[in-house]
């Protein structure tokens, strides 16, 4: 039984909080990789502080209450020098300048923006972002698309080819009313 006067583990909300705030309080990062590392290395920090559930070295991707950094398989660096996760809930974009973006990927929005501290990309400078893992690339488009206002979040875009066609295997109105009895 917990001693009286200690808090119990905090709300995942709150936890999320806390890592942003962190974040905020460190210099700005100047690469990719700093970015992504400090960001990982905070929500280990605070998910040990404040989760009450122990760290899992290998997590499976059922939540067990606590957040952990994205997975290897679900993070690309491309080859302009940005490094892309995807999580149950979010996308990250680190760039190469140290820029920091989580977007939700319920809504599309951003949730978390740090601007860095290195060398901005600038267009045209570097090879076109290329993102080479379809369910990485999938949640960045779906995201980009709903920040645009272009699909609501959750939805696919239809194309003309995916129109529904009118079922002709069961009797409609007027004269396709099947075999007289």
């Amino acid at each position: 039984m917990p001693e009286q006067g200690t808090p119990g583990p905090l709300k995942l909300s709150e936890r999320l909080t806390l890592v942003y705030e962190r974040l905020d309080q460190m210099p700005p990062p100047t690469s990719a990789q700093e970015s992504f590392d400090r960001l990982n290395a905070v929500l280990d920090q605070v998910e040990d502080e404040h989760s009450g559930v122990p760290k899992n070295p290998n997590p499976g991707l059922k939540f067990d209450g606590r957040m952990y950094p994205p997975r290897e398989d679900f993070t690309e660096r491309t080859a302009d020098g940005r490094i892309l996760a995807v999580t149950k809930g979010n996308t990250i974009e680190a760039h190469p300048d140290g820029t920091l973006t989580v977007s939700s990927r319920k809504t599309g929005k951003p949730v978390y923006h740090r601007q860095g501290a290195g060398q901005p990309l600038t267009r045209g400078s570097g090879p076109e972002l290329k993102v080479e893992n379809p369910a990485i690339a999938e949640a960045f488009e779906a995201v980009r698309r709903a920040q645009q206002g272009m699909v609501p979040p959750g939805k696919r875009p239809r194309n003309q080819s995916e129109a529904r066609t009118q079922r002709r295997d069961t009797p409609q109105r007027g004269n396709d009313r099947g075999p007289e009895r």
